[in-house]
């Protein structure tokens, strides 16, 4: 039986293109390894996804690397999964528990009180053992995409970026629409800062939808988009949306993602009404720390 020593990233940099390369060769499909970081869900590593992370432990066979498992943020009290990775899957009986007790002791220094894994819903393997260690499944989730070629000359009609004087009305309506959401919490000057951007729907002056939006390049992510509750039922949405969609494509971005539950029915509609197609759907599992 192979001894395994735990390591952390910090303190193996020279490791780092050995984990970009395990997490890279999780391609969609059986094995598919999801992103804990949303924006780039469904995208090739890349060295600055390990950056943004809060911490990836590692476990070494010797001074072979046996498997990865990085910690992303997600609340005050919550992390996302990315991974276990591992170059051998027959080693998975032993080397998952190794990573996952020291998982739980880190989380619990930390103060947080639970943690996320997605699953892709065609991995059954990694699903399975995620169960045998305490998660449940709570929810499945979509990934959906759309190209933005057809938008760089749309019209953008009541939607505009928004400036430092809409923060107040942006914050208002995420915070109505996204109760649970950290995202509006922060002063949204920091947001920006971070990378985000955000768009206002006015209606006769009147504020009455709003978005958030991060990365770009190859493709951006849509993280929150939603009207007012008053305003609802009148497609809003719909402007809403397209609006944003048209504003991301004059920045020169080539497509656009975002993730979505799958028993918010209306908002998958809306999306594929909008063009949005699904690319692959995860299973959302919950454990405590």
């Amino acid at each position: 039986m192979a001894d395994y020593t735990l390591a952390d990233l910090d303190q193996r940099p020279d490791l780092a293109p050995n984990v970009l390369a395990l997490f890279a060769t999780s391609s969609q499909g059986n094995g598919h390894i999801v992103c804990g970081i949303p924006a780039r869900m469904g995208l090739e590593p890349a060295a600055a996804d390990l950056r943004a992370t809060l911490g990836i432990l590692l476990a070494m066979s010797g001074r072979r690397l046996a498997g990865a498992l990085a910690i992303c943020p997600y609340s005050e009290d919550q992390v996302t999964l990315w991974g276990p990775a591992m170059p051998d899957l027959r080693e998975q009986p032993k080397v998952m528990p190794v990573l996952m007790q020291e998982l739980r002791r880190a989380l619990r220094e930390g103060g947080f009180a639970s943690m996320r894994a997605q699953v892709d819903v065609r991995n059954r393997t990694l699903r399975a053992w995620m169960m045998a260690e305490g998660f449940a499944p709570w929810k499945d989730l979509h990934c959906y995409e759309r190209d933005l070629a057809s938008f760089r000359s749309a019209e953008i009609s009541d939607v505009h970026a928004a400036a430092r004087g809409d923060h107040e009305d942006v914050s208002r309506i995420l915070a109505e629409c996204f109760p649970d959401s950290d995202h509006h919490r922060a002063n949204l000057v920091q947001r920006e800062n971070e990378g985000y951007r955000h768009y206002l729907l006015r209606r006769d002056g009147k504020a009455v939808g709003a978005a958030a939006v991060q990365g770009g390049g190859r493709r951006c992510w849509l993280k929150l988009i939603g009207v007012s509750k008053a305003e609802r039922g009148r497609h809003q949405a719909r402007q809403l949306l397209e609006g944003v969609l048209a504003s991301e494509a004059r920045l020169n971005h080539f497509a656009i993602g975002l993730e979505v539950l799958e028993d918010n029915r209306a908002a998958i509609a809306l999306y594929e009404k909008s063009g949005f197609q699904r690319r692959w759907s995860a299973s959302l599992l919950i454990a405590p720390v």
